[in-house]
């Protein structure tokens, strides 16, 4: 076989070759047939001897597969994580739908997160006023006309969850002094009221913009659910 690499051919050369191409592409099993050419061809290899087309296609075939490999891994990996992660979420749901009191709502919470969830710090927002308790001994519950809500206006009316650094008012007013890194902010949604709930870690990468909330939205909505009862009604005229 001539040496000549890809800039020494001539136009017609180069022809012959995109017919070749095209051919092998179009009759796949051509080698198949005629297995003698297999032992003729040689590539180049990067340790600059010859090696025959067959070892070529096997050296492909195993990185190929390494590559396969690695990837189910990762995928198996991130399945148990997913996994471990919703039953975490699966049993400090159960423990907030069997709490007694928005207090022991709201404790549970706060100790679910951090110790499960790998958060420095939680923080819930009820804007509204509460029914049958102290409303003293529920700071969470801040009235329907807390100043703070203009900060979460845009996330409590497109409805989502957020992932990244919260803005200086928004951290103001979950969190105070507190060191500011990166938050999940979620909306409350309830009968005629809304809150936010927001877990948080010191690493400004922990809670990345993109990152998948579903788990933690599930979460969101069981808070809502067990909240809503102690949240205060506007009587009818």
């Amino acid at each position: 076989m001539s040496s000549s690499g890809p800039s020494q051919a001539t136009p017609a050369a180069q022809l012959a070759a995109e017919e070749v191409i095209a051919f092998l592409r179009a009759n796949p099993a051509f080698l198949d047939h005629h297995p003698e050419l297999l032992a003729r061809l040689e590539i180049p290899h990067a340790s600059g001897e010859a090696v025959s087309l067959l070892e070529r296609q096997v050296a492909v075939l195993r990185a190929d597969n390494q590559r396969l490999k690695q990837q189910l891994d990762q995928l198996y990996a991130l399945a148990r994580d997913n996994e471990a992660l919703n039953a975490r979420i699966h049993g400090l749901a159960l423990k907030l739908m069997n709490a007694a009191g928005p207090q022991a709502v709201f404790g549970l919470l706060d100790g679910g997160l951090c110790a499960e969830f790998g958060a420095d710090r939680s923080a819930t927002l009820v804007f509204a006023e509460t029914a049958f308790v102290d409303a003293g001994s529920v700071p969470q519950f801040v009235g329907g006309d807390n100043g703070a809500r203009e900060a979460f206006a845009a996330l409590l009316e497109q409805g989502d969850a957020r992932c990244g650094v919260v803005d200086e008012a928004q951290h103001a007013a979950l969190f105070g002094d507190a060191p500011r890194g990166s938050a999940v902010l979620m909306p409350l949604t309830g009968a005629g009221w809304d809150g936010v709930l927001a877990i948080a870690s010191d690493d400004a990468s922990r809670y990345e913009a993109g990152m998948g909330t579903e788990f933690l939205t599930y979460l969101r909505d069981v808070v809502a659910l067990v909240v809503d009862p102690w949240v205060k009604r506007a009587r009818a005229r």
